[in-house]
């Protein structure tokens, strides 16, 4: 039962801007549970990867084939730049690729590093409490703007490929970070959270393949596990259809206010526990 809810966690935090690896601390630490191990969290981001897939279905269809037609194009000797203007996908999909590099050498060349210092209950509130503030700031500050697909720049996929890259702390919220990121360069607010939610799929995938051959080690039952990924899928589609409705309406600094209480509350029950 404990990792079906791990699986549901999993699926609510991933997309919310609430750090879906804050919370799995956290809930370890409150629920005294033994996670399975990193294939385990492997496994349950396959599950919400395939929620992203699924409701961004049309979207990924055309940019998987944008990009590979703009690559055959290349080949024959087309300017990359009257790619870009014949075919607003084809830029959108290497401005994605632009976005994931940050990301990339930073959680290869540091994961390990990060994982082991920030994994205690302590250090994960604190970085909630940041996102809570980046949250709050941002929506009130960062009102977006009508820039979508075809206005995007290659300034701004850095700018948010930097965001995601700093979402390596524990705590610290990978879709909400890029998402205020996106805002703060007057992206659309509805194609920010679409930027961000598409943006996640070749980290997480990238991510867990490293991970993810570890799964026949696991001594859990098949379709316990089976269930906690099913459980992330449906909660991740679940929370990105929500998180977009309050996006649009700027209601985002609801999330500060729930992350400064748990990061409160975790803070004090952590220090009368005596750790």
């Amino acid at each position: 039962m404990s990792l079906i809810l791990l699986g549901l966690i999993q699926g609510l935090t991933e997309y919310f801007p609430v750090s879906s690896s804050g919370h799995l601390v956290i809930a370890k630490y409150f629920l005294k549970l033994n996670l399975p191990g990193a294939a385990f969290e492997a496994f349950l981001h396959f599950g919400t990867i395939v929620a992203v897939m699924v409701l961004f279905r049309k979207d990924i269809k055309e940019l998987v084939i944008a990009f590979f037609d703009s690559i055959y194009n290349l080949s024959r000797g087309e300017k990359i730049s009257n790619i870009f203007k014949n075919n607003s996908s084809s830029k959108l999909a290497w401005y994605l690729v632009i976005s994931t590099i940050p990301a990339a050498i930073i959680g290869y060349t540091f994961s390990s590093y990060f994982e082991m210092l920030f994994s205690e209950p302590i250090i994960a509130a604190f970085m909630l409490t940041i996102t809570g503030a980046f949250l709050w700031f941002g929506n009130k500050k960062f009102i977006g703007d009508s820039k979508n697909i075809s206005k995007i720049s290659c300034k701004d996929a850095i700018i948010i490929g930097v965001a995601q890259a700093l979402a390596i702390f524990p705590g610290i919220s990978r879709s909400g970070l890029t998402v205020i990121a996106g805002l703060s360069r007057n992206l659309d607010r509805e194609f920010a959270a679409k930027y961000s939610f598409i943006l996640s799929i070749p980290i997480i995938i990238g991510a867990s393949i490293f991970k993810i051959g570890e799964i026949s080690s696991l001594n859990i039952n098949l379709n316990i596990l089976i269930l906690s990924g099913f459980m992330a899928a449906i909660s991740s589609y679940g929370a990105m259809k929500i998180f977009i409705g309050l996006l649009k309406n700027r209601k985002i600094y609801f999330f500060s206010y729930y992350l400064w209480i748990l990061s409160g509350l975790t803070i004090i029950i952590t220090f009368i526990r005596g750790r």
